[in-house]
């Protein structure tokens, strides 16, 4: 059975999200920073999601917003979530979907936001010997003499 916003919606419905649809073919799903894994669980188990496309993330200068981009039988699905400045951690799903590992990587390096859980929060964009915080927060500045 082809996946479609309300099949989408009915298999969510326990977590009671905040869905709002933009076209036909695409669809935004708010949920709680507590209901990550549950919701990333249910699109692989229930709706056979076996491929994330992307994470992202951003400073919306009061809280981090973090993405979860999937392409589901021709929906682009994004699962979006906050984390606080003073608290930026996001349950890391790459025991749901291993492919997620650079991307939370990435968000660590250059946003702080922490994927608990996640095995190896090694740099990936930022230089080995980075200490100047993290450039895509909304407070970074880069240090005197640099640009």
């Amino acid at each position: 059975m082809p996946v479609t916003i309300e099949r989408i919606t009915e298999a969510l419905h326990s977590i009671t999200p905040d869905i709002i649809s933009k076209t036909p073919h695409r669809v935004y799903v708010t949920i709680p920073r507590a209901e990550l894994t549950k919701t990333i669980s249910i699109l692989a188990s229930e709706l056979g999601v076996q491929h994330l496309s992307a994470i992202t993330a951003l400073d919306t200068g009061s809280v981090f917003e973090v993405m979860y981009h999937f392409l589901i039988d021709g929906i682009e699905v994004t699962i979006r979530t906050t984390t606080p400045r003073e608290d930026p951690t996001v349950d890391s799903i790459i025991t749901i979907f291993p492919g997620a590992v650079l991307y939370e990587r990435e968000i660590h390096d250059i946003l702080g936001i922490v994927p608990t859980g996640h095995p190896d929060l090694r740099r990936l964009v930022l230089p080995e010997d980075w200490v100047g915080g993290y450039p895509l927060r909304k407070d970074w500045k880069p240090a005197e003499g640099e640009e």
